[in-house]
Parts: structure tokens; sequence; C-alpha cells
């Protein structure tokens, strides 16, 4: 005990506070839930302010407000109407409605999943019985990384972008997945590669990497990446870049997750500190649920966790199982090296991941490493591409060689998954109950165990 002490200190404050989120969520405290008492049942005009840019669906446009003045959110279903304008971000309104919480839809609650995101409840509004009474002067701060985000869309499409190019491009570098096809979400997460369309660490590892390379001069000049001040500077460009980042993607939660690990790696770095360890996730894990407990039962906030604490603790150890069969420092060692890598994280990530993605999607990709060697190089190029259309797309001629080197790209990117998902026995279809997810958990780590004493 005092030797795991030492080494994970951050642990001995976790774990309590995992147990009192969970016990919380038993004793149905709303404090933990994110979101005050329900709405009233019955019809009655409230004002509102809408707090997102309306979303389509099959008979209505999504609205969510914040309602006045107890604060309380809610989604909006208006009514399709041609002859009305929709409702702009910050427009407050005045809205007869009859709120329900939400039911269960199959085996899922689709209410407790409303309350744990802070949403009291979801009314479906006719185009007669809501009104714009004011727009915003301006914007809260608040409001204003989905300004960003819905303004970066808007250029890509006058840049040229449309399409699958175009949702694929948006929900890989801004979190943007309004506009995607369903048939696409289908055949990258049947591909196992349903991470990418989904803003997280990886498209952060990758923006740092980038952003490293620039600041560093490509590791030509020692001095950039050696003196100890130029490290001070450099690491705090890059997290005020990737903070700004995270605010272009609408303040995406698996952003926010993924930028505040990389801070805490820049000041494990700066202090001369082994940085990607156990314990600065532990850290990150710890903030993020202190000050907002509800994304414990986050789906993304278990995946996104539970492949950082594999990759930590069972890549090194597949890596040790396959040495590279190539001379040091030639072109086949470098290559070998980054396809093993690939794989080796690949597998890594998907060993602890695999219980939850049965429990909650009842399938999961047999062929992710086929995947992940296509996609991912391709999620690189698309996401370098698509950033530089943003910052260069103003010059004549350049916007459009990105425009289309950008739209290839993302097109190469869909056929990939689609031909994945084509490939026969592709897919695994299970449905993994709780009480055996802990045994399938129990058995993983009884296997990791074995693993690592076999190469040790």
């Amino acid at each position: 005990m005092p030797e795991m002490l030492r080494k994970f200190p951050v642990l001995f404050l976790l774990v309590p506070l995992v147990v009192l989120v969970l016990c919380a969520d038993r004793q149905n405290w709303n404090v933990f839930l994110g979101t005050p008492a329900p709405l009233d049942s019955i019809p009655y005009v409230y004002r509102a302010v809408v707090q997102d840019y309306a979303k389509p669906c099959p008979r209505s446009w999504r609205v969510e407000v914040e309602l006045v003045p107890d604060r309380r959110h809610a989604y909006l279903y208006l009514q399709r109407d041609s002859t009305r304008s929709l409702p702009d971000l910050g427009d407050t309104l005045l809205v007869r409605a009859h709120f329900k919480q939400g039911g269960l839809l199959g085996n899922f609650d689709y209410g407790r999943y409303l309350r744990l995101n802070g949403i009291a409840g979801t009314a479906f509004v006719r185009s007669r019985d809501w009104q714009i009474v004011g727009t915003a002067v301006s914007i809260p701060l608040r409001l204003r990384p989905l300004m960003w985000q819905y303004a970066a869309y808007e250029r890509y499409k006058e840049l040229g972008l449309s399409g699958d190019a175009l949702a694929t491009t948006a929900a890989l570098t801004l979190g943007y997945k309004d506009d995607l096809d369903p048939q696409l979400k289908s055949s990258f997460q049947k591909a196992g590669a349903a991470h990418i369309l989904a803003v997280s660490g990886l498209h952060t590892g990758i923006l740092y990497c980038v952003l490293f390379f620039l600041f560093t001069c490509f590791g030509l000049y020692p001095p950039l990446y050696e003196a100890r001040w130029h490290q001070r500077i450099v690491s705090g460009l890059i997290v005020a870049l990737l903070i700004a980042y995270a605010m272009l993607t609408g303040g995406s939660p698996s952003v926010v997750r993924s930028v505040l690990f990389v801070a805490l790696l820049e000041i494990a770095k700066i202090w001369h500190r082994q940085p990607f360890t156990l314990n600065a996730l532990f850290v990150t894990a710890f903030l993020i649920l202190f000050f907002r407990p509800s994304d414990l039962f986050s789906v993304s906030f278990q995946l996104s966790f539970a492949a950082v604490a594999s990759i930590l603790l069972i890549n090194p150890t597949l890596r040790a199982l396959f040495p590279i069969p190539a001379p040091p420092h030639s072109i086949f060692h470098y290559i070998i090296r980054y396809i093993l890598g690939l794989l080796t994280v690949s597998i890594a990530a998907q060993i602890f991941t695999l219980p939850l993605t049965l429990h909650y999607f009842s399938q999961t990709s047999n062929l992710f490493f086929v995947t992940n060697l296509m996609v991912v190089p391709l999620a690189f190029l698309l996401m370098v591409s698509a950033l530089l259309l943003l910052t260069l797309g103003w010059l004549p001629l350049i916007d459009k060689v990105l425009a289309t080197f950008t739209s290839w790209i993302a097109d190469a990117m869909n056929r990939s998954a689609g031909w994945v998902e084509s490939l026969p026995h592709a897919v695994t279809y299970a449905e993994l109950s709780l009480p055996a997810m802990a045994g399938m958990y129990l058995i993983i780590f009884l296997f990791v165990i074995l693993l690592n004493r076999i190469v040790q």
C-alpha cells in the first residue's frame, strides 16, 4: 500500500470521488445529475434564451434554450415551417410549451441521459406557439465557442467543400456532426473508426505534434527544445493554441479532457518529470469529475480514459513482444516501427474499451487494426490540410488547391471505412450486461498481469 500511494497518490483521491458520485446518482441527488428539478408538465408560457444553433430533426428543428429566470436548460423541437425564420444563437423567445422529462427508448433511459447532460425537459412546439421577442446585442462569452465553430463550418462551405467531404472534415476538425449521413456514421462505427469522427485525444495529439515540430523548427535548432526557458515558452504557446482549438470545436468535453491532459504533460516536462504516466491520467480524471461529476456517466468519458489507460499499461508490453526486424536508423526500421506502433496502440486501446463497446453498442469491429492503418494517416493529412485551408484560404489559387486536396483526402477516408465495413466478418454483434462486463474486465486484468510476467 505505501508503494502504491507513492506511485499513484491521486488514485486515493479519485477512487473516493468516483464512489461518492456513484452513490449520489443512486440516491438521485440533483447536484450530481447536473440539472435542477424537472419542469412543470402543464402547458405554460416561458421566456427562453437560445443556447445553440438549430439542429435538423426529421419533423422539426431542435433548439437548446435556457429558461429565464431559473436558468434550467431544455430542448425545444420547433415544428418545421418554411414561412418562419429559425431563432439564432442568443435570441430571446416566448414559448408556450408542454414539457416532458423523457422516458425509456427500449432499454435506454432517455430521461436520465438528458438529466446527466443538464437538460431538464423536452417539448414539441407548434409554429404558432413561439415568437422571437429579442435578439442578442452581444453573444455571451460562454456561447462564443459555438459561434466560432459555426463560423469555421460556414467558412469550409465558402471555400468549396460540400457533401460527405464537408461533413467528414467538419466532424473531424470542428466536432460539428450535424451533417453526417447516418450511413456514413454507421460505416465508421462498424469499421472501428468512430473515434476519428469524434474530436478527441487523437485530434489533439495530431495538432500537438504539428505545433511542437513547428515551434522547434522540426528539431533542427537544439536550443528551441533544450534550453529550459525556450521549453517553457514553447509549452505555453502549445497549451494556449490547444485551448483556442478546444474553443473552436465548441468546447467539446472530449477535447477539454485531452487539452487538460496535454497541459499536465507539458507542466511535467518543464519540471523534468516523467510526463506520460497513469498519475497524470488520474489527475485529469479527478479534476474533470470534481467540477463535472456527471461526466462519469458519459460514454465518451469512459471510453477515452479506458483507451488511454490501456495504452499506458499494455502498449509497452506489446511493443516488447514484437522486436523490429530491421537495422537501426534504416528506412525500413522507421517504416516497420511506425506500422508496429500503430498496430500495438490500436490493439492496446481495443483491449480495455471492448467491454464498454459491447455493453453500450452491442457490436465491435473485428478489423479495427486494418482500419487504423489506413484511416489514421489519412486523418492526420486531413486535419493538417483542413487547418491550412482555414488559415490560408484567403489566398487566391492556394484556396482551390487546398480545398481540392482536403476533399480528396476526406473522400479517401470515407471510402476506406466503407471498404473495411464491406469485408466479410467485419463486425461482431453481442450484448453484454453490466455483470458480464465486470467479469470481462476481471479476465482482462488477469491477462495483463500474466502478459507482463511473460515479458519480464
